[in-house]
């Protein structure tokens, strides 16, 4: 009887990790590209790089993003239940037009995420952008499990900026992230 104790432990203790294996086994990782291009609104009344003395806050409007996760469910032989986590791997800005532009007009940015059925959050920002640059490359808070943002058809990105200088009219931003996507079927 001990024996049979002792043998069913012991199988336990052995199972158990090699389960877990292979479920990592099993894990599809995936990182999902989006991109999205923008203008910068103008301000009327006011000259292209005037400075703007002690700066302002201004939130872009929120941007639609559809996540195309319905696809990625269906190539990947998934589920929505079965998605682990969602996570920001990283965002770029870039400065397309007008040619001569940079990002001196903005001393910082953040970017916020939400959903139809999910509050705004945090996910990337910058601050102390470098002078005479055309592209900025997000610090981006992986920690925050985007799941449910991602499952819904659309996402909104939104931008905040504190902007010290008028930029030129036209200027045109092109967004570019990269979603890192954790499924497991064996959830």
């Amino acid at each position: 009887m001990k024996k049979l104790i002792l043998l069913s432990a012991l199988a336990v203790f052995c199972i158990l990790p090699a389960c877990s294996k292979l479920k990592k086994l099993v894990d599809i990782n995936v990182d999902l590209p989006f991109s999205q291009e923008m203008q910068v609104p103008a301000v009327p009344g006011y000259t292209e790089g005037m400075p703007l003395p002690m700066g302002v806050t201004i939130p872009f409007p929120a941007i639609p993003v559809a996540t195309n996760s319905k696809e990625f469910i269906s190539t990947h032989n998934t589920a929505a239940n079965m998605i682990v986590d969602v996570n920001l791997k990283s965002l770029t800005f870039q400065i397309t037009a007008p040619a001569t532009q940079n990002f001196d007009f903005m001393d910082t940015v953040q970017l916020y995420i939400s959903s139809k059925t999910q509050p705004e959050v945090l996910v990337a920002y910058k601050y102390g952008i470098p002078k005479s640059t055309q592209t900025i490359d997000f610090y981006t808070i992986t920690a925050v499990n985007l799941k449910n943002y991602f499952v819904e058809d659309t996402m909104y990105f939104r931008i905040s900026s504190h902007v010290n200088a008028i930029p030129a009219n036209g200027t045109n931003l092109k967004l570019s992230s990269v979603l890192h996507v954790l499924a497991n079927p064996l959830n």
